[in-house]
């Protein structure tokens, strides 16, 4: 989103819409998965800047989709429901988008289930409004999704992003305006740079680590690595991956960034986000809407060196490499990619069932694989 957006609706660029496809097509599935496992449990969806609820060119903000999503799960579920009730937060600055949202939201008729709790203020204080409600998801913790949309690269401090994955089943989806945080790191004082990069960092590993990208084009990509890294550094935070957001002209315009503390949860953000996607390269950019890809970009044999050079020399678990190719590559597990590098005889395969067949990855009875030395 645009920070020179100053009207009540706007029209919404096409890696807009796709982020609400994205944001609807997994929030259908989260709140399914808990609604079946999480018997009486609340589960809550929080919208940090929530907007007007809608744009020029689509009924369907963020707020839509999660109300559409909670009804869609609710219905998709039926008797099969163990869950308590549905909370929506929307949080929203600005008070005649907040207006709009009411309007919207209240003329929308929704299962009895679902309640909408409103803030008009900032990210910041709506959260803290929020923990001074009677119901909360904080105490006791629910299971928790929180969709952080800002405009700009400001606006979300890492302290409210720590807290929110504090809880066992919290995940995020942040739009991290990686591109926007590099121009404020290169205009120094006439940014207010350090008040700035300490809030979205937590602290201030921005100096020495950023330091190394001074070219723009590896800029962006160093600022989005430093913050993925700092999410993987919380306690029990083990997943986090980038859906990279491109403009008109093609070029880096945000990241969508997923951090949970539950593989399933990365495994079916990728296949909301692989749904939306117009390569194969978790990339949506805006030129390329409607193109046909030429070629695509998940092919296993254009992610396997990576995955050999990361474990080159190593004997490792299946577990370990099922981790790294959630966080990085598209795929859901390495299977593909291991099937790859076996056919090439770049990898060894200690299984514990006596009639593996060659290509065939059952974790089961996997011992652990054995890279080459040599390329």
């Amino acid at each position: 989103m645009s920070a020179k957006i100053k009207s009540v609706l706007w029209k919404a660029p096409p890696h807009t819409l796709a982020k609400i496809s994205i944001l609807q097509a997994y929030l259908t599935r989260w709140f399914e998965i808990f609604g079946r496992s999480k018997s009486r449990q609340n589960l809550w969806y929080i919208d940090g800047f929530a907007g007007p609820g809608e744009y020029i060119n689509s009924p369907t903000g963020s707020p839509v989709a999660a109300i559409t999503s909670a009804s869609e799960a609710l219905q998709n579920v039926g008797s099969q429901w163990r869950a308590g009730d549905i909370h929506c937060v929307f949080i929203e600055e600005n008070e005649e988008r907040f207006a709009h949202l009411k309007n919207k939201l209240g003329a929308t008729v929704s299962p009895q289930k679902i309640h909408s709790h409103f803030f008009n203020s900032t990210f910041v204080d709506g959260l803290s409004a929020l923990r001074k409600q009677v119901h909360n998801p904080f105490l006791p913790p629910s299971p928790l999704f929180a969709f952080v949309d800002p405009f700009g690269a400001t606006g979300i401090p890492f302290f409210d992003i720590k807290d929110l994955l504090s809880r066992e089943s919290s995940e995020v989806l942040i739009n991290f305006d990686s591109d926007g945080i590099g121009r404020i790191f290169r205009a120094e004082e006439a940014a207010n740079h350090e008040e700035i990069l300490n809030e979205v960092f937590g602290d201030d590993s921005w100096r020495t680590e950023l330091a190394k990208h001074r070219v723009s084009h590896e800029l962006y990509r160093g600022v989005l690595a430093l913050y993925k890294q700092k999410l993987l550094a919380l306690p029990k935070v083990r997943y986090v991956f980038a859906f990279e957001m491109r403009s008109a002209k093609n070029t880096i315009d945000y990241h969508l960034v997923f951090a949970s503390q539950h593989p399933l949860g990365l495994e079916k953000m990728k296949e909301a986000m692989k749904t939306t996607a117009k390569n194969g390269d978790y990339c949506f950019s805006d030129a390329h809407l409607n193109q046909s890809a030429m070629f695509r970009f998940d092919e296993p044999s254009a992610y396997s060196p990576q995955l050999f050079e990361q474990f080159r020399g190593r004997t490792v678990s299946y577990p370990e490499l099922n981790d790294y190719a959630l966080n990085e590559t598209p795929f859901v597990n390495p299977k593909s990619m291991l099937k790859d590098l076996e056919g090439r005889g770049m990898i060894q395969v200690r299984s514990g069932d006596p009639k593996r067949r060659k290509n065939t990855f059952n974790e089961e009875n996997l011992i652990d694989i054995t890279f080459q030395q040599g390329s």
